[in-house]
């Protein structure tokens, strides 16, 4: 049943590769790409080559850094998210990433809070903010952005089935999620939750991170 063709006629193993590189802003890598899929990276590698053969997916370098040559990205054909939201993390990753400080963790986490309160003060804070209302109104933002969240009942426990800077968060994965945090406690501040209730596990289990909102 696997390796029946979809409706867009590749093999099922080979479409949900396309489609995981298409709700990448960015070009990937087989290694993050196969972590965030919980595939063995050389049964990426095979779909993704045959993508690249076929015409699906674009092939691109790395740009070098230090010695060895500078791996392959791949990127899929075609329309890909292009939200401004997406560019503006990408461009305050992009400015953290190259400072070496001791305070990176930090002065990422405070990045990601004023684009959280941007973000906020874009979408509208809730009129009657509560720490439950506050939850909801957080997950909703993450849905928005990409991220495919599953939430419980009280929107306590989130596990996040996406991410949409999978690259920079694979090879940086401190700094990325830190960004992704202080934009999350910045949501639940401006609407009513605590922000600090708010835990992120980067790949806490095959394909996913769970993002913890309430006690």
């Amino acid at each position: 049943m696997k390796n029946m063709p979809t409706s867009n006629g590749l093999a099922r193993g080979r479409a949900s590769v396309l489609d995981a590189l298409r709700n990448q802003p960015d070009p990937v890598g087989v290694d993050a790409l196969a972590q965030a899929m919980a595939r063995h990276p050389n049964t990426v590698r095979e779909q993704v080559n045959w993508l690249v053969e076929h015409g699906h997916v674009t092939r691109i370098r790395q740009p070098r850094e230090g010695r060895g040559r500078p791996a392959w990205l791949y990127q899929a054909r075609g329309t890909r998210p292009g939200d401004a939201e997406y560019v503006e993390l990408a461009a305050a990753l992009a400015w953290r990433l190259q400072d070496a400080s001791p305070d990176t963790r930090a002065e990422a986490m405070a990045a990601g809070r004023r684009w959280g309160s941007d973000l906020v003060d874009r979408k509208g804070s809730l009129a009657d903010p509560s720490p439950e209302a506050g939850r909801r109104w957080t997950v909703e933002l993450m849905e928005e952005l990409g991220y495919a969240p599953e939430a419980d009942e009280e929107a306590r426990d989130v596990v996040l089935h996406r991410c949409p800077l999978l690259q920079a968060a694979h090879r940086f994965p401190d700094v990325v999620c830190a960004v992704h945090l202080g934009m999350v406690q910045a949501a639940l501040e401006r609407n009513g939750a605590s922000p600090a209730d708010a835990e992120l596990t980067p790949f806490s289990a095959p394909g996913e991170c769970r993002l913890r909102l309430g006690p």
